[in-house]
């Protein structure tokens, strides 16, 4: 069975956001199929299973967001490497890795989701958005596959590197919400 790292998220089960919305619905719609594991970040979580059903989880001591980010992606790519045939990163936080996982002969899958052009947002300093756009480069650059969840950043990426992006929109389950 086929071995996917779920990378980039605070973790499932889901209660911080889009991503880990992401992650857990894909979890759960592929685990009969791969061996899944998806990364998660300790403290968000007053448990520490080792599983949900049938999906592995590994924790870490950092912080999924914020300044943090970059190297809980990092490690959590580092110990993925290990085990995974395809990894799977939400974010581009880790993605200045990618070029030296290919100079060294990485022949692991890489498929990103680069979010949104966030060294665009204000939100971010100035140092920020530099690590954050050449982030993105590297990440469509390098990555085997670029996935993105709306048409405008498809176009985007399209536009600005040349690169097929792949357009998997998501959203929520409303049959699992209680009104």
């Amino acid at each position: 069975m086929k071995k996917l790292a779920i990378i980039g998220t605070v973790g499932i089960p889901a209660c911080y956001g889009g991503f880990e919305s992401l992650a857990q619905q894909l979890a759960i719609k592929l685990c009969d199929k791969f061996d899944i594991t998806v990364y998660c970040q300790k403290s968000a979580f007053k448990q520490h299973p080792a599983k949900i059903g049938k999906i592995n989880l590994k924790y870490l001591p950092l912080n999924a967001n914020g300044k943090e980010s970059v190297f809980y992606d990092i490690y959590s790519i580092f110990d993925a490497l290990r085990y995974a045939d395809t990894l799977l990163i939400l974010g581009v936080g880790g993605a200045p890795l990618f070029p030296l996982l290919r100079l060294f002969g990485c022949s692991k899958k890489i498929v990103i989701n680069i979010d949104g052009v966030e060294h665009r947002r204000n939100k971010w300093s100035k140092i920020a958005r530099v690590y954050l756009r050449f982030a993105e480069s590297c990440a469509v650059r390098y990555a085997d596959e670029v996935v993105a969840d709306n048409q405008v950043i498809v176009d985007y990426v399209r536009h600005s590197y040349a690169k097929p992006c792949h357009l998997i929109e998501y959203g929520a389950d409303n049959r699992e919400l209680e009104w």
